[in-house]
This record gives C-alpha cells, sequence and structure tokens, in this order.
C-alpha cells in the first residue's frame, strides 16, 4: 500500500496539523456552506470568533534519528541538528498560528539519559538539540517533555526505531503523460514527457511489516550563459525548498516491492537545462508513526465541506496532570539517503529548453544571464549560491 501524504513543506509537520484543525473546526462546527465559502473567498481581512468554549490547540511536533550532525555534516557538508517545534494553533483565528516561546524542552530515554533542548533566538518556538554527536540508539525508547511558561507540561510516548532499514535501488522510467491547460478560457490537453522515479525495496528479513517515508530536497543548477563560468557568478546551485513537497508512505512485508517517489517533467522544464539533483531522504519509521502520517494524509483527502475533524488525526502526545487539547508526533526514525542526478544522456530523446539569455533585439537578457545570483523567482525559503556543493559531481 503506497500514499501520497500532503503538498505541504516535509519538514514542518505543525503547520499541516494546524491546517487541518482550523478546516476541520469550519467544515463541522459553525458554519453553513455558503459562509464557509465566502470566508475563503474573502481572506485577506483577518477574521476573529469569539468563542469562550474554544481554547487553543496545543501542537508538539518533532524526530531525532540515528544519524547524528556531525555524520549528516560528512554527508553534504550541511550543518543538521534536530529540533523539536511548539506553539498554539487557534480554531477560529485566520492570523498566523503563535509559536511559543520560553518552554523547556527535554529528551529522555528508557535508560534514564537526559538531553535539553535549546530554543533559536532566530526561530521562536523552535528547540535544538546542540549535540553534534547526538543520534538515536537501537533498542532505546525516547520521549520528549515539554513545560510550557504558564507551566502547563506535556510529554509523547515512548518511541523506538525499527529493527530494519532496508536500502534500495533507485530507477527512472520515461513516461509520457496527458497534462490539462487551460487556454482561453478552455482546458486543452497536452502531453508532457518526463521520468517516474521509484525505488525497489529489496526482501526484508523482518518478519513484521516495515513502514518507510521519504521526502525529497531539490538543487539545481545555473548558468550564466553570458558569462565564463570562471566569472565569480558564472555558476550557481539554487536549492528549491517546495519543488517536490509530498511525502511518500509505504509499508510492506518480506518480498521486495516498488515505490513511486516522484515525476519530473523534462522538455520545457527550464530547471533542469543544466543539472538537477534530488536528495532523498528514506526514513524507517514505527507502525505508531505511519498511522499519523496516513492519517493526516487521509484528512487531506477529504478535505471537502464535511471533512472529518481532526481528532481523528493519531497522535502520540499528551498533556499531564491536565485536559487539553493536543496534537502533534514525537518520533524515533532510521534513516537513508540517496542522491539521484537528472541525466540527460540517459534518455531516449533529447528534452527542449527555452533560451531565456539568447533574445531578439531589442528585447534585454535578464540580469541573471550575466550575474547568475541576480537570478529572478527565487522564492521565499529558496537559497542560491556561487559556491559548488562538496557532493555535487554531476
Amino acid at each position: 500500500m503506497s500514499n501520497n501524504c500532503p503538498t505541504y513543506p516535509s519538514e514542518n509537520l505543525s503547520a499541516i496539523i494546524s491546517w487541518n484543525f482550523t478546516q476541520a473546526f469550519f467544515n463541522n462546527r459553525y458554519f453553513s456552506g455558503l459562509l464557509f465559502l465566502s470566508l475563503l473567498s474573502s481572506c485577506i481581512e483577518q477574521f476573529k470568533f469569539e468563542s469562550r468554549n474554544e481554547r487553543p490547540v496545543v501542537i508538539i511536533e518533532g524526530q531525532i534519528s540515528d544519524i547524528s550532525s556531525n555524520e549528516f555534516e560528512d554527508l553534504y557538508g550541511e550543518e543538521r541538528f534536530f529540533y523539536t517545534k511548539v506553539k498554539y494553533a487557534g480554531a477560529v483565528n485566520n492570523s498566523l498560528d503563535d509559536y511559543i516561546s520560553g518552554a523547556e524542552v527535554e529528551l529522555m530515554s528508557d535508560q534514564n539519559e537526559f538531553w535539553d533542548y535549546t530554543e533559536d533566538p532566530d526561530d521562536p518556538g523552535t528547540y535544538y538539540l546542540y549535540y553534534p554527536d547526538f543520534a538515536s540508539q537501537p533498542n532505546v525508547q525516547y520521549r520528549v517533555n515539554v513545560r510550557l511558561p504558564n507551566g502547563e507540561e506535556y510529554q509523547s510516548a515512548y518511541d523506538q526505531m525499527p529493527a530494519d532499514n532496508v536500502r534500495g535501488d533507485l530507477i527512472a522510467d520515461e513516461i509520457s503523460k496527458p497534462n490539462f491547460e487551460p487556454h482561453t478560457g478552455d482546458l486543452t490537453i497536452k502531453t508532457i514527457r518526463g521520468l517516474d522515479v521509484s525505488i525497489q525495496l529489496p526482501t526484508s528479513s523482518n518478519e513484521d511489516f516495515n513502514y518507510y517515508r521519504w521526502d525529497f530536497h531539490t538543487v539545481w543548477y545555473l548558468v550564466a550563459e553570458l558569462s565564463p563560468r570562471s566569472h565569480p557568478h558564472g555558476q550557481c546551485w539554487v536549492d528549491e525548498t517546495y519543488y517536490l513537497d509530498e511525502n511518500i508512505l509505504q509499508q510492506y512485508k518480506n518480498s521486495p516491492v516498488k515505490t513511486k517517489l516522484f515525476f519530473l517533467q523534462t522538455s520545457g522544464n527550464q530547471y533542469t537545462k543544466f543539472g538537477f539533483s534530488v536528495r532523498i531522504r528514506q526514513q524507517g519509521i514505527s507502525k505508531e508513526h505511519h498511522q499519523f502520517w496516513t492519517d493526516l494524509h487521509n484528512q487531506q483527502a477529504q478535505s471537502e465541506l464535511f471533512a472529518p475533524p481532526p481528532y481523528n488525526i493519531y497522535t502520540n502526545i499528551e498533556a499531564v496532570g491536565q485536559e487539553r487539547e493536543v496534537y502533534g508526533f514525537f518520533g524515533v526514525v532510521n534513516e537513508e539517503y540517496y542522491t539521484w542526478f537528472f541525466d540527460k544522456s540517459a534518455l531516449s530523446y533529447s528534452p527542449y529548453y527555452i533560451e531565456e539569455c539568447f533574445v531578439i533585439f531589442p528585447t534585454e537578457p535578464a540580469e541573471w544571464c550575466w550575474e547568475c545570483v541576480k537570478k529572478d523567482g527565487i522564492k521565499k525559503g529558496d537559497r542560491i549560491t556561487p559556491i559548488k556543493p562538496e557532493w555535487w559531481v554531476y
């Protein structure tokens, strides 16, 4: 069984959970269909409804893995620390959710070990484990405990890494598929060519089900075609945060299984013109963690007017000594990483691209054609740099 999770930033579980909570509140509690639709079409104005019965919901999410910050830096030359996010999500307010600053967050194991999280002053509500060598260990259970500034306390259930996390083989299959595009008020069908990238997992030695999740990080190569590549800004690399923002789930037992990860358009896709890579993160997760992600996916799939309320989403977070709605999940995972490069020479055809820098007079080429760091359209959260990543071998 394979499922695609909601198309939201794969690291920001709190945003997904909050979205589901707010949507289900509108869908099920107070609003008729007409009012609901009118609110969606007029969300420029902030709206707020007073309700003495509604309290902000606490959302806590985080995870740790068997790859430490130091090990990750050895792989990709980048710093990565584990974190836990803590926030309120208001049910009846369309303003940004409130991250909770000043909390005490602690990781503990069933071996009576403890590690303190530290809040990032530049990212309130996000608490990091600044232990470069820390990694989760086999057969050890971990939980997170959170004490808010108002004294409320929350904790997760214990979770541990699965016993098995097998490494698979990546497969890229050429396909053509129809794409519906608006044209002068009508929909036209256009065939697009691309690659279906899948992973083939081998036979597992585990007698029980294996549960996996994959997410993706893309980096594409940009050349300032009107400058030599030796120019300081003649070539750049762009980290694209949301280009492939799906989460893919899979559960299987014993027999080999092939799971589709993503589709990449080739012809007409300017991102792939000079070079394109996908960092694929494979996580072996517990049955409960898989259920959490499956519920999020199902909530999104049923996001119509009468979607089920968010309390149907599995959570392993609970309030301590009080009754308070809380959502989220703290998980312990195994990780495997793959770096996949798009190889034009492996295609049976030559993809076409727009020649953006070679334009007909009197049109002027864009500034980035001389200095790639000036590339227009770089979205918030993306990063462009003229420094070649250590892992880039294309």
